[in-house]
């Protein structure tokens, strides 16, 4: 067991090691969310070891803080990563906060015990840990599943939006992260103590070793595997050719007032592999395929609406000559891109709505 817990130690602060390299300290999402998942596999084996040993009995003050949080922030930091190769998200927003609501949930109702002195904190964790501490272990392990399931439904619902290299790259990471789901909930149902959950942690060691081996030790096939997943693959020609097809699709032929256009379609009126299209919003236009479609249509159903000849049009109608499908769409994006409503913005044009 004692080795076990060397291993862990040390692969915990290799952990730290890997989440602070070179190859992180870019600064778009895809690189920012891998490094803190990786921090936070280390702050787990840590939390794990002093939890597990002779620490907590010498400095019980920290006695079960922070545990809980970490293990709920698994799920969402992957999550944001897959968002981030599979729709080139690149900032959080105000709606990713959502995903710490099962860590306010936890803090109010375990709040009360985390306040507690260290020592009255263990005593009472050891007598009430059936009928309290065991309900948030079956809500961490019900919460890893759903993001389990959940990366795993959006890599295989917009499969098409990516290449094949990055989806064998998502499937993995998202494999690894089924793989220790699975361990800790079946510990979390069948462990006769803490410290036999030292075989979770000794996968997520595993992992950061993996990891740290292939970063540090194998500069080649580091230098391989970061230009398969997170650079492109086209050479800086192929990016401008495709964008210069891209654009004259959009401002010469006004591909983007069709309201079934999607990046196949588009690939296949430029003749172009979807694949690179993709690559191409990412790296020439730096905003996704939807951003860039809406924004051009926007701007088109802004002469719309400051025309006198189509005055007696409703919103809805402006809406769908300018590509949208519908009256909701088109007022998300027309205050994204404006920051203004389509019916204000008409009015100060002198045009009302009918």
């Amino acid at each position: 067991m004692e080795v076990i817990r060397f291993i862990i130690f040390f692969h915990a602060l290799l952990a730290f090691f890997v989440a602070g390299g070179l190859f992180f300290r870019e600064s778009n999402l895809k690189s920012v969310t891998i490094g803190i998942l990786m921090a936070l596999f280390g702050a787990h084996m840590l939390l794990f070891l002093y939890g597990s040993g002779s620490l907590v009995r010498i400095f019980p003050e920290y006695s079960s803080w922070f545990y809980y949080e970490i293990g709920l922030l698994f799920g969402p930091v992957l999550f944001l990563h897959l968002q981030a190769i599979i729709f080139h998200k690149n900032r959080i927003g105000w709606k990713d906060l959502l995903h710490l609501l099962p860590i306010l949930i936890f803090w109010l109702g375990y709040g009360d015990v985390l306040l507690m002195p260290g020592e009255l904190r263990r005593a009472y964790v050891r007598e009430h840990f059936l009928s309290r501490t065991m309900t948030w272990n079956y809500l961490l392990a019900i919460q890893l599943l759903i993001y389990a399931l959940l990366c795993l439904f959006i890599i295989i619902r917009f499969k098409h939006q990516i290449l094949r290299r990055q989806i064998a790259y998502a499937l993995g990471m998202v494999g690894i992260y089924i793989a220790a789901t699975l361990v800790i909930v079946w510990l979390t149902w069948f462990a006769e103590g803490w410290r036999d959950f030292s075989i979770y942690y000794l996968v997520l060691s595993l992992l950061i070793f993996g990891v740290g081996y292939i970063l540090y030790a194998d500069t080649y096939y580091f230098s391989i595997i970061r230009k398969k997943y997170f650079t492109s693959s086209l050479d800086a020609r192929r990016i401008a050719q495709i964008s210069e097809k891209i654009r004259t699709a959009f401002h010469e032929e006004a591909i983007f007032l069709r309201n079934d256009l999607s990046i196949k379609s588009l690939a296949e009126h430029i003749d172009e592999n979807p694949y690179y299209i993709t690559q191409t919003f990412s790296e020439s236009f730096k905003e996704s395929f939807n951003d860039f479609v809406n924004r051009h249509r926007v701007y088109y159903s802004q002469s719309l609406l400051r025309s006198p000849d189509h005055h007696h049009l409703k919103i809805e109608a402006i809406a769908r000559e300018a590509g949208f499908n519908n009256k909701v769409t088109f007022y998300k994006a027309f205050t994204k891109f404006l920051d203004i409503t389509p019916s204000v913005y008409r009015k100060s044009s002198g045009t009302d709505d009918l």
